[in-house]
């Protein structure tokens, strides 16, 4: 895999679209500053999907799209494509080549595009994970990173070391398992929660459903009896009606036969139209098909003539052509004469310059003797220039020598008196040092003070936070508790809604007439009183009939109602009209122990409903006991009806009425009242509870919000004095390492002095050396400039006696050189002749071939015509076929027409016939209908049990049926109250706990499953970053002994012990020095320590292609040519791409490019550079 080319436009000060080709090897880009070289490196970190616009240079979005010149609109869009070779398949993409693009508008769009398809930044930065190439890998070093890398930290560096070994992605993929664990273990609390609550509700949910199945069952047995009953009822009632039905099955024949033969008329007639439009429709078709016959003889005629016409137009060409062929042969002939006169002068001027080159030899061989003489001449002058230059250069290196050594003399003189003055400026240091180090020592004590209040309130309010977590969980388990309570109240209450509303418990007829929503209807009486808890058995037991009476506004309605009844078959119902009730006379209650009241006056309802209350209510009288009921009824104290609050009925005839009525229709439907109510009670009580403690936990994350901020303003406090502390701490270190570090410099100056003073005495000797070689110098130059002037005028009689011999013989060369131009023209019109006349008899050869071809035409276009002429011949005769079949058809249709009119009689003779029969059978229906209405009760009955499943009884069974029957319904009034929907709601309950139960064993074993994944990858990451950093380790130790001058590189673990929180230091060892902090090295040192650790990385992991923007600006020549040589070993497996200003860098690149910038545009141009 290499790095093809890159290709920017709108990028910057790129307003242009440029693309720059790579190769093998070393490629640099040069060109001054602000010319744009390092906003190629920005665009390729920005296609690399860098977000940050301080890393590319730029404060906001915009400033990266080219906004434009003096002439020069501003670009609509920024784009930058890497076009990257793929043939080994160094990415996982079925391509040879990878176009990688990043594209962003004005607008603010911001595009991924690979091989022109969009992608997600995501993509990108997977396709480049663990390769060493990405927007913050070590291949793309820019401005400063090299200095950079030295002082990051040292967590930094293990980043660093972390890409080279590849645990990037394992490093991505566990961070995703994390997520993923930390959702699971979320999702497992709440299922968990969840299903305890879940667990509680099903629990008391199957009882109640249990208890309700038996009822059912019950219910079914009783229904199932009853509906045999009935039906052999309603069969006896049958066979009464049967016996008429002889007289129904013959007219029911006739009518069917008549009805038969109506509709024979009508298929027949159906047939005959069908027939007709098929007719029709051919007869038109054949219509269009003659015309359409007619016009394509037209055409073939037509085409005929033009066939004819070509052959006419060809016949003519091809006289034509022969007429040029003729042409042709006269003109290759004339062509062979001017041939063949070419030759004859073309051996005459060769005869001619045989006999002048013989000359003309000798001449050239006399002038070539003398060029050479004076050649050896001239080279013997040129070699004695060269060695005076050599000389004088020899000379300056000594005065040079002299002037420098006579300098550092003086300078080792003031060097000297500097130093001593240097001296006694480090004893006045160590002083100040001293007492720099007594005031740091202080001030780190008061930080450490400081730092330990911190850490205590740290403490104290983190308990605070801990306390109030543990009262909002409390809380908001509350919260969750009540909100499941509600929502499960509510969903409760809207089924019991949605009951209520469907009339779920009235009678068949009474709920018929509720749901068809008639106008006028107010509703059944027990749903518009509202009767107290404790009067609902007195109230049922008083009027049980008349609860499900129907209240409608007026007379009217009710014989609406009771036609809508009867139309639908859907059983009786009973009204109470509000413009016909009439009140009785109220009686007086008497005054008694024990007597509650008037019912009317207990039961509360709509005002304009008071007359339906006094009607039903008015004159029934609700005491406590049956004993006082009793008591009132002797003493004749009240006419009316009296009822006890437990439900005994005592008429005003003293007839007593008593018992347990059980699970009946109306204690259904005021538990139903009453469960609603509740249920609504329940659900405001919740509401309010939840606001309150929503209230609360607000409260309460108010104050925890107050405490975070407060502890997180400690822990920055924290970080800052423990930053002060540790700064303290460092400064007293560094005010003992500056003491030592002053105290060896004094020790150093001391041994520079008496080195200054040797290096005085030995240059006074070096200058007394160089004036003697400067003496010998100059007399070997004196006696050189003399033997170069003999020299020169040898040279100058060799060059007149060339020009003499060149004059005299110029004439006889003049007309060599003449003739043996002719006899060159001469050859080039021959070649020209013959070209001519070749393509002449080509023409000719192409003329033939044409010839040919028109004849072949004219054969086609005969056998054409002749086809023709046979096609119309055969069109005519299908033409004149279709004609006579057209009369066929219409003859045809004349006499269907005629059958159709007969048929139309007939069936009108059946049609009368039929009215009469089906008016008699009317008659009979009328008669069985009359019969019908005898069964009609039973019916309703039945209908009421319809999807019930019956028995058949016979007639002995008949009797024993119908007991069971009634000890049945007795049974079913035994049972307490039954909640029906129980049955769905548990089956609802049961599946959800399943299901939920299911989800939780999934999720325990997807936690167990991903922390074992989490553990394997943290187990790959550090076995791959050991290996990685034992090897760069080596890698480093080696580049630090070739590059800086066999100096001792190292590598080490900080905090070690601890992979998660551990770092890498960087340490180099001089050779001679003692190891030292890398801050205290100078610039170029940084660099080469920089380089050394990044081509370490380089040889344990190479990256397919490496941007380095001005690495070696901080260097000198030396340890740049040695930079250029180490990346020249690893150019076999990887590109480099260089910005720099460097001259050796450019020397040694395969490649160059160069950049300029038109300022008054400020658009950056490329301009390629061959080396």
């Amino acid at each position: 895999m290499y790095l093809k080319g890159v290709e920017i436009y709108g990028f910057k000060s790129f307003g242009e679209r440029i693309r720059i080709d790579f190769d093998g090897g070393i490629t640099s880009i040069v060109g001054p500053n602000g010319s744009g070289k390092s906003n190629i490196l920005d665009g390729i970190l920005w296609v690399l999907g860098e977000q940050s616009y301080k890393n590319i240079r730029a404060k906001e979005s915009k400033d990266i799209i080219f906004s434009g010149g003096e002439g020069k609109k501003a670009a609509s869009y920024a784009e930058v494509s890497l076009f990257i070779d793929n043939k080994d398949n160094f990415f996982p993409i079925e391509a040879e080549n990878i176009k990688i693009t990043r594209k962003m508008s004005q607008n603010g769009d911001n595009d991924y595009l690979l091989n022109d398809k969009k992608v997600r930044l995501k993509d990108i930065g997977e396709l480049f994970l663990d390769t060493g190439v990405g927007k913050s890998a070590y291949s793309v070093i820019g401005q400063g990173k090299v200095e950079r890398i030295i002082s990051s930290s040292n967590k930094e560096i293990k980043g660093i070391i972390e890409e080279a070994a590849g645990v990037k992605k394992f490093q991505y993929k566990k961070i995703e398992a994390e997520r993923r664990l930390e959702k699971v273990q979320n999702e497992l609390e709440k299922i968990e929660l969840v299903l305890g609550e879940i667990g509680e509700n099903r629990s008391r949910v199957e009882r109640q459903s249990k208890k309700a199945m038996e009822y059912l069952a019950v219910k079914d047995e009783k229904n199932t009896l009853q509906k045999g009953v009935l039906s052999f009822d309603l069969n006896l009632k049958t066979e009464i009606i049967n016996s008429g039905e002889k007289e129904n099955e013959r007219l029911i024949s006739s009518v069917s036969y008549l009805e038969t033969e109506v509709k024979k008329c009508e298929s027949e007639l159906n047939k005959i139209e069908e027939r007709r439009k098929e007719l029709y429709i051919k007869i038109e078709n054949f219509s269009e098909s003659n015309t359409t016959l007619r016009s394509e003889i037209e055409s073939l005629e037509k085409e005929e003539i033009r066939v004819r016409e070509r052959h006419t137009s060809f016949e003519r060409e091809l006289k034509q052509k022969d007429e040029e062929n003729q042409t042709l042969d006269r003109v290759i002939s004339n062509k062979n004469e001017i041939f063949s006169k070419l030759l004859e002068e073309k051996e005459r001027v060769k005869e001619r310059v045989i006999e002048i080159e013989d000359k003309n030899k000798e001449f050239e061989k006399i002038i070539g003797e003398k060029e050479n003489q004076k050649k050896d001449k001239e080279i013997a002058v040129e070699l004695k220039k060269r060695k005076i230059m050599d000389l004088e250069v020899e000379k300056l290196k000594l005065l040079n020598e002299i002037e420098s050594s006579t300098r550092r003399m003086k300078g080792s003189e003031f060097k000297i008196n500097s130093l001593k003055e240097e001296l006694s400026g480090y004893d006045k240091k160590v002083e100040e040092n001293t007492a720099e180090l007594e005031k740091a020592t202080k001030q780190r004590d008061i930080k450490s003070k400081e730092l330990k209040e911190t850490e205590e309130r740290q403490i104290k309010l983190e308990q605070e936070i801990s306390d109030l977590s543990k009262d909002m969980n409390k809380a908001s388990e509350l919260i969750r508790n009540a909100e499941f309570e509600e929502r499960r109240s509510s969903a409760r209450l809207q089924g019991l809604y949605r009951v209520q509303e469907s009339n779920e418990g009235f009678y068949k007829g009474v709920k018929e007439i509720l749901n068809a929503k008639v106008q006028g209807v107010e509703g059944a009486v027990i749903s518009l009183i509202t009767v107290p808890e404790n009067y609902q058995k007195a109230i049922e037991a008083a009027i049980p009939g008349n609860l499900q009476d129907i209240v409608v506004t007026t007379s009217e309605v009710a014989k609406k109602g009771i036609q809508i009844l009867k139309e639908k078959k859907a059983g009786r119902a009973s009204f109470l009209a509000l413009d016909t009730i009439k009140v009785g006379s109220l009686r007086e209650i008497p005054k008694k122990d024990g007597v509650i009241g008037r019912a009317s006056d207990l039961v509360s309802a709509d005002k304009k409903y008071t007359k339906v209350l006094e009607m039903l209510l008015g004159n029934i009288l609700i005491v406590e006991t049956t004993d006082v009921a009793l008591s009132i009824l002797k003493d004749n104290s009240f006419g009316g009806n009296i009822v006890t609050i437990s439900g005994e009925l005592l008429s005003a005839r003293g007839r007593i009425t008593g018992g347990e009525s059980g699970n009946s229709i109306v204690s259904q439907i005021f538990e139903r009242k009453k469960e609603i109510k509740g249920l609504e009670e329940t659900v405001s009580d919740l509401n309010s509870k939840l606001k309150i403690w929503n209230e609360k936990v607000e409260t309460m994350n108010k104050s925890l919000e107050k405490y975070e901020d407060e502890i997180g303003g400690i822990d920055a406090l924290e970080d800052s004095l423990r930053r002060q502390t540790k700064l303290a701490e460092e400064l007293c270190r560094d005010l003992k390492d500056k003491g030592q570090k002053i105290e060896k410099e004094r020790r150093v100056i001391e041994i520079e002095i008496k080195e200054e003073e040797n290096y005085s005495v030995e240059y006074a000797k070096r200058v007394e050396n160089s004036q003697s070689e400067k003496g010998i110098t100059e007399k070997i130059v004196s006696e050189l400039k003399n033997e170069l002037d003999i020299e020169n005028t040898h040279i100058q009689n060799l060059n007149s006696e060339i020009n003499t011999l060149k004059n005299e013989f110029s004439d006889i060369r003049i007309l060599y050189l003449n003739s043996q131009d002719r006899f060159n023209q001469i050859e080039k019109e021959e070649i020209k002749e013959k070209f001519e006349k070749e393509e002449l008899l080509d023409k000719k050869q192409k003329i033939s071939k044409i010839i040919e071809e028109i004849k072949k035409e004219l054969e086609k276009l005969q056998e054409k015509a002749h086809t023709i002429s046979e096609e119309i011949k055969s069109k005519n005769t299908k033409f004149e076929n279709e004609n006579q079949e057209l009369k066929e058809m219409k003859k045809e249709d004349h006499l269907l027409e005629e059958k159709s009119k007969e048929l139309i009689r007939n069936s009108r003779e059946f049609e009368t016939n039929l009215f009469k029969e089906k008016e008699i059978l009317n008659r009979e229906v009328e008669r069985k209908e009359r019969i019908t209405k005898e069964i009609d009760e039973i019916l309703e009955q039945l209908e009421e049990l319809l999807e019930v499943e019956g028995v058949v009884l016979s007639e002995d069974d008949l009797k024993s049926s119908r007991s069971k029957v009634r000890e049945l319904e007795l049974k079913l009034k035994s049972f307490d109250s039954v909640n029906l929907l129980s049955i769905e709601e548990f089956k609802e309950l049961d599946n959800k706990y399943k299901f939920i139960d299911l989800q939780r064993e999934d999720l325990v074993k997807g936690e167990k499953s991903l922390s074992l994944l989490i553990k394997d990858i943290d187990e790959t990451i550090e076995e791959k970053f050991y290996e990685a950093y034992e090897e760069i380790n080596k890698n480093f130790n080696e580049m630090c002994i070739e590059t800086l001058d066999n100096s001792e590189g190292k590598l080490s673990l900080h905090n070690g012990e601890d992979f998660a929180s551990c770092g890498v230091e960087i340490s180099v060892k001089y050779k001679n020095k003692k190891r030292q902090a890398l801050s205290l090295l100078s610039g170029g040192e940084k660099s080469m320590v920089a380089i050394a650790f990044i081509m370490a990385i380089f040889m344990y992991k190479p990256s397919p292609f490496t941007f380095l923007d001005e690495i070696e600006a901080a260097l000198d020549e030396k340890n740049t040519r040695k930079l250029i040589g180490k990346l020249k070993e690893f150019t076999d497996r990887s590109q480099f791409i260089l910005i720099t200003h460097n001259k050796e860098t450019m020397k040694a690149s395969d490649s160059l490019y160069g950049v300029t910038m038109n300022k008054k545009i400020g658009i950056s141009k490329l301009v390629p550079v061959k080396i």
